[in-house]
């Protein structure tokens, strides 16, 4: 059986990658000899792994020694000099920009020593080397490829690893550089791989493949009963993902019977709460409820419980394809849903609304409202749809394993 590195930033250590990541490995090792090498700066191992998968973890502070010689190898290093200067880069202070390459490209070196020393690169005729984010592990199997060329490298790429202006310094670093030696790019949306061979592509199309995320199968949510409106929304409540928008939209809806749960935290948390007291407290045909961060079997629990008309988001950018819109989906719920990342991808005409990028808390309460005044038949099939969307491009089983089957071509 061939083997599989698969190299991840927090799982099973953190959770992190844990809703991706643990589905997809369960298909994977089927295919493969698996074994993870987990960059963690945690020291314990929260997740269990499948059986026979084996684990690795790396973690290393940097001595000032290498520091020093990391710096006198970028006077050296031409792609150096094009991820600073180069035009494949946000607006940004030219001092961030320099310092992120340079660290980028000293923990790439690091870890490619650690993978070295280790004997990772043994048996690279039988091996697929795979980074679950285009970040410096990804790089690490790049700058060992120039030794090895009959290396078979690839990756996935998400939203921080991608988009320049996702990164604080408005780069991603070493770019081109990785890309002339990936046998594949995986990318988690159309959006994404459109944007990718836009600002950083060097090969032909055939390098560059859609591989959607995917959720399991949950089951339905239950049927509503009465007028009442039922809105669910999950996220962190930071400042990209604008959930004082949904409160100011259910602000704007007087005369109709709305329940109103968020699960989520984060730094927003009380402000949002309050501006809740403020905009809808005093509207007693509207009930709200803020969960908090809970674990994702508590969000299922709530879908298979209770029912929800629809799911809400009001995101400012996405990476890709939103875990929790395919959630939704999976139980035939619509949702409306910002334009941006991957989310027009998921929302359409005929499994929800789909909002302007930066929509108002009018359009929001207007897309509800649509929801609300349509008729039966319309919700019916919205549900319908949405169920349908899931499992033909969001199913996790089978979106793993014709990921599976891509890697055994390699």
């Amino acid at each position: 059986m061939k083997r599989l590195i698969l190299i991840t930033d927090h799982y099973p250590y953190t959770r992190g990658e844990l809703p991706f990541v643990q589905p997809e490995l369960a298909v994977t090792c089927q295919h493969f000899e698996v074994s993870v090498i987990c960059k963690s700066p945690a020291e314990k191992q929260e997740y269990p792994l499948p059986p026979g998968v084996k684990l690795y973890h790396y973690h290393k502070d940097a001595t000032v020694g290498e520091k020093i010689r990391n710096l006198f190898g970028c006077l050296l290093d031409g792609n150096y000099y094009r991820s600073v200067f180069g035009k494949e880069h946000a607006k940004g202070s030219w001092r961030a920009r320099e310092a992120e390459v340079r660290n980028f490209r000293l923990s790439a070196h690091l870890f490619r020593k650690y993978l070295r020393d280790e004997g990772f690169f043994d048996r690279i005729e039988h091996t697929i080397y795979y980074s679950y984010w285009y970040n410096y592990g990804a790089m690490a199997l790049a700058l060992e490829k120039q030794r090895h060329p009959r290396m078979r490298i690839i990756t996935r790429t998400h939203g921080y690893d991608l988009y320049n202006e996702r990164s604080p310094a408005g780069v991603q670093p070493y770019k081109r550089f990785m890309d002339r030696h990936m046998d594949a790019v995986f990318f988690v949306s159309r959006r994404a791989c459109a944007y990718y061979k836009k600002h950083f592509a060097t090969q032909d199309n055939g390098h560059y493949q859609l591989a959607y995320l995917g959720v399991p199968d949950n089951g339905l949510n239950p049927p509503g009963k009465g007028e009442e409106i039922s809105l669910f929304s999950c996220s962190n409540v930071i400042p990209i993902k604008r959930v004082g928008l949904l409160v100011e939209a259910l602000s704007l809806l007087p005369g109709r019977k709305i329940r109103w749960v968020h699960a989520g935290g984060g730094s927003q948390e009380e402000a949002v709460r309050r501006l809740a007291e403020e905009k809808l407290g005093g509207n007693p045909e509207v009930s709200y409820a803020f969960l908090g961060a809970v674990p994702n079997e508590e969000v299922i629990a709530y879908y298979k419980s209770t029912h929800v008309d629809l799911f809400l988001t009001a995101s400012e950018t996405e990476g890709g394809t939103p875990v929790s819109i395919m959630e939704a989906f999976s139980f035939g719920v619509p949702a409306v849903g910002t334009d941006v990342g991957g989310i027009p991808e998921m929302i359409n005409a005929g499994t929800g609304f789909l909002l302007s990028a930066n929509p108002t808390p009018q359009e929001i309460a207007a897309a509800i409202a649509a929801y609300a005044d349509a008729p039966a038949a319309k919700k019916t099939a919205l549900r319908s749809n949405a169920r349908q969307m899931w499992h033909a491009s969001f199913y996790d089983k089978a979106n793993h394993t014709r990921f599976a089957s891509e890697l055994e071509k390699l």
